[in-house]
């Protein structure tokens, strides 16, 4: 990594006590359970303030799961093009943003906290909610420069082709997800969802 790109004290400093109370939030929880769990024994386990916290963590459970808001770095609109495998692109596209609301997390952990408390999959889906409006707002920017795109898709602006295209393009993305085949600890790479889209493809052609 090259000097300007390596990360400042400040920013190792924030990642630092980002994983401090992620890592307390799941000690305290495995430790007292959720319910007993509280900012307070979160933040005293951290060594920070509880105002601290909230620089960080809106609510403890997405400490406990260590959830950012989701991001979409616009490098990666860079080379997108409506010529070719639109619902792949926005599939990949929308794998990456989801999952820098989690980035370096313990997935299998996490997977195990989700199944003692369920009521933290909401959560999860909220997050997945705000990846797909990050890129069905990127989408419709694309779409409003190829206009051609959509065109002949009735009175439907921009932003409904866009929310359609995104909610097919999480399909792959779930099914694989959902695979027999899919490992919590490794996640998924974009090539994982290269199946799932071959398959979706052809049933398209199927039904229509």
């Amino acid at each position: 990594m090259s000097q300007s790109c390596a990360p400042s004290l400040r920013e190792r400093q924030k990642a630092e006590t980002w994983r401090a109370l992620h890592h307390a939030a799941v000690a305290s929880v495995l430790e007292r359970g959720l319910e007993r769990s509280t900012i307070e024994s979160i933040t005293d386990r951290a060594g920070v303030s509880q105002r601290t916290f909230f620089n960080y963590f809106p609510s403890k459970e997405d400490a406990v799961l260590g959830l950012r808001a989701p991001v979409l770095d616009p490098a990666l609109l860079e080379g997108f093009s409506f010529a070719q495998d639109v619902l792949g692109q926005v599939s990949r596209l929308l794998l990456a943003v989801a999952g820098s609301s989690h980035e370096g997390v313990d997935q299998v952990r996490r997977r195990e906290l989700t199944r003692q408390y369920p009521h933290l999959i909401h959560r999860l889906i909220e997050r997945m909610n705000e990846a797909e409006n990050l890129v069905r707002g990127a989408l419709a920017g694309l779409l409003a420069d190829n206009p051609e795109w959509a065109a002949g898709m009735g009175e439907s602006g921009v932003d409904d082709v866009a929310r359609v295209t995104v909610m097919t393009a999480a399909i792959p993305l779930r099914f694989t997800v959902a695979s027999g085949t899919y490992s919590p600890a490794a996640g998924l790479a974009p090539e994982d969802l290269g199946p799932a889209l071959a398959l979706f493809h052809s049933v398209q052609r199927k039904l229509l």
